[in-house]
């Protein structure tokens, strides 16, 4: 069986993939079940050469994750630039052993994202990774990716084998969530201007702390948001992404963007207002014609709802009007309440 975390740029999943290998590594000690943990991530990114073979990457960092640890290495690049890993000397290595591989980031691999039918290397990997680490009741395969795009590839090499999409634990306890990141939030929106996501809350408090810390957050969301610009809008494109807040269709949201959003287990999208706001005003700077004043308005009440008074009636008459008027520029209309049919 295979299972992957999916959660937002700079959501925790690295942290999360990593804790769950050491907690199975403890468990199943002296089991005879080879727990391997490896990253496309971090000290061992993935190397532009790399890509050229992606099972020669995913089996370098088999081999060097079996490597003795110390505080100063091994080096990796050193590792990948001197030491020889061929697949065959990775599967004899397996043996008939049970086994459970864990891969951090595995959207890194060029071709994951958006996969198309054709891409021999990634064909090869995914038929790989499929007959030694899914084909007998013994193994299990975990990845995590920051989007649900890895999720279609996978899903067709599977075939009929079950994918569950973990959906990584949210902050419900505000009270907790103030001791733990020493009261610096002071109000239960600053937990749902991020989401309620761990990580997002977590850096957010160290950039208030210390001001070289300043910008990670921001750096991989404006990345995500010109490369969607440079994709191409247009005003069908922004009542799609608006009605994705209200039904969570993955389709209707950019491939770029997919990363700034949160995934449920369902297979469905979460807006994050930390991340989604700049992207709608970037849209306004974009001059759209139609819903440049909309947008703006949009922006300004998730802007007034966060700063509203704690347990006022503020903050919920400017989420009423949000979703309002999110839901006449997408045209998905509730019949109760707002009951205008498909008109436009």
């Amino acid at each position: 069986m295979a299972s992957g975390d999916v959660r937002c740029s700079r959501g925790g999943k690295t942290r999360a993939l990593y804790e769950l290998s050491r907690v199975l590594k403890e468990r199943l000690r002296g089991d005879d079940v080879a727990v391997i943990y490896i990253s496309l991530n971090d000290r061992t990114s993935l190397i532009n050469w790399e890509s050229l073979n992606p099972i020669d990457a995913i089996c370098r960092r088999i081999a060097f994750a079996a490597l003795p640890r110390t505080e100063e290495g091994p080096d990796f690049a050193k590792f990948a630039e001197e030491v020889e890993v061929s697949s065959k000397a990775i599967v004899k290595w397996l043996g008939a052993s049970p086994r459970i591989l864990l891969i951090d980031e595995l959207n890194q691999l060029e071709g994951m994202n958006h996969h198309h039918p054709g891409n021999v290397e990634m064909d090869n990997l995914t038929a790989f990774l499929k007959e030694h680490f899914l084909t007998n009741g013994k193994e299990y395969f975990v990845f995590s990716s920051p989007d649900i795009s890895s999720l279609n590839p996978l899903s067709e090499f599977m075939e009929s084998r079950d994918m569950v999409i973990r959906e990584l634990p949210l902050i419900d306890n505000f009270r907790m969530a103030v001791g733990l990141y020493r009261c610096m939030l002071v109000d239960p929106k600053d937990l749902l201007h991020y989401g309620c996501i761990p990580g997002l809350v977590y850096e957010s408090v160290l950039e208030m702390q210390d001001a070289t810390m300043y910008g990670n957050l921001r750096k991989n969301r404006d990345v995500a948001i010109e490369n969607c610009i440079q994709d191409g809008w247009s005003e069908e494109l922004i009542e799609q992404l608006l009605g994705s807040f209200l039904d969570g269709n993955p389709d209707s949201v950019p491939p770029a963007l997919l990363q700034l959003m949160d995934t449920t287990s369902d297979k469905r999208v979460r807006w994050i207002p930390y991340n989604m706001v700049p992207v709608l005003r970037k849209f306004v700077k974009l001059g759209s014609r139609k819903y440049s004043i909309l947008l703006r308005t949009i922006c300004d009440c998730f802007d007034s709802f966060l700063k509203s008074k704690a347990a006022s009636g503020d903050s919920w008459e400017y989420l009423f009007l949000m979703t309002l008027l999110i839901r006449c520029v997408s045209h998905k209309f509730e019949q109760v309440l707002l009951p205008l049919g498909d008109n436009k």
